[in-house]
């Protein structure tokens, strides 16, 4: 046999073989990459980003200050902006907490009836955000059905107060109370889950209180509180708060745009502060995910923001019987 009769019928190995990929169409990788929780995300950002630009007032200072306060400073915005992204980065980090920290201060700019009404936008698009960011979808509807439903109740009836019934400061101090006797029984407890708080009748409970106090005070700090009673999974109760404030968001802003409290200066308004506030909102996401935040710290956190919102709440509420 001559060597090239050998070279012509050597056997190729699998190392010498070129292995040829198969063609994937673009339209496959399009699909791939915008999968549920992309998909979800960039939702999110188009609700404000299309508003933001389809709703501008025009260039005038009239046109762009109306709905703010008269006599604003520049120093006022530009302060209002920068907590309102740290803000963010703690609703990021911690799944709540944004409107604590931005609704009093936003106060500073807005009239406080019509703040409510404004930061909603920003709320509604950092929860659905968040709900794609953390995967959260039709299994914890299914699993957590009365909470929700139960709190869309609530949110009805809330607006329903914000139309016609004055805040009341004995609220405040019953919530503030509650806050903080629940972060001190937490602490005492070394932060160890409770059992057979998931129960049926006390998600629709919680998800009626829940539901009222977002739609008349856009502060709903009962629903982390109750849920960090049994969830300690940092991806599942991030997710399942979002989920619930997305849809109460959602429900509130179509009822308020139906009663004429949303308007679309106010719904331009809303849209570019939570264009400002995404870049927080990443922010904290990124920290949360990529920042190697170990339970404790996660538990930490929410139990910090938990006892600050109960403290604060007391005092504003408190004078008022003094």
């Amino acid at each position: 046999m001559t060597a090239s009769t050998v070279s012509d019928t050597a056997v190729v190995t699998p190392a010498d073989a070129t292995v040829v990929e198969p063609a994937v169409a673009p339209t496959g990788r399009l699909r791939g990459f915008f999968d549920y929780r992309r998909t979800t995300m960039t939702l999110a950002v188009l609700l404000v980003l299309v508003p933001a630009i389809a709703l501008f007032p025009g260039t005038s200072h009239e046109a762009l200050t109306a709905g703010l306060k008269t006599g604003f400073t520049t120093t006022q915005l530009v302060t209002f902006l920068v907590v309102a992204m740290v803000a963010a980065a703690v609703k990021g980090l911690s799944g709540f907490g944004y409107a604590l920290i931005a609704t009093p201060l936003a106060a500073v700019l807005i009239n406080p009836s019509v703040a409510v009404v404004v930061l909603a936008v920003p709320a509604l698009m950092m929860n659905l955000f968040q709900v794609g960011e953390t995967g959260t979808g039709l299994p914890y509807l299914r699993r957590h059905w009365p909470l929700i439903v139960a709190a869309l109740v609530g949110s009805a009836i809330g607006v329903f107060i914000l139309t016609r019934l004055p805040a009341t400061p004995i609220l405040g101090v019953v919530i503030g109370v509650l806050l903080v006797s629940y972060v001190i029984w937490s602490v005492v407890r070394k932060g160890k889950p409770a059992t057979g708080t998931a129960h049926p009748a006390a998600l629709g409970t919680v998800g009626v209180a829940e539901g009222v106090l977002l739609g008349a005070v856009n502060m709903g700090p009962l629903l982390p509180a109750y849920l960090h009673t049994f969830e300690r999974d940092a991806r599942r109760y991030i997710g399942g708060i979002s989920l619930v404030f997305t849809l109460v968001f959602a429900e509130r802003i179509g009822q308020m745009t139906v009663n004429g409290l949303m308007t679309r200066q106010l719904l331009w308004l809303g849209s570019v502060i939570a264009l400002v506030t995404l870049v927080g909102l990443v922010a904290g996401t990124a920290l949360r995910r990529w920042g190697r935040v170990n339970p404790a710290v996660f538990n930490a956190v929410v139990l910090t923001v938990l006892g600050a919102t109960g403290v604060t709440m007391l005092v504003k509420a408190l004078p008022h019987f003094l």
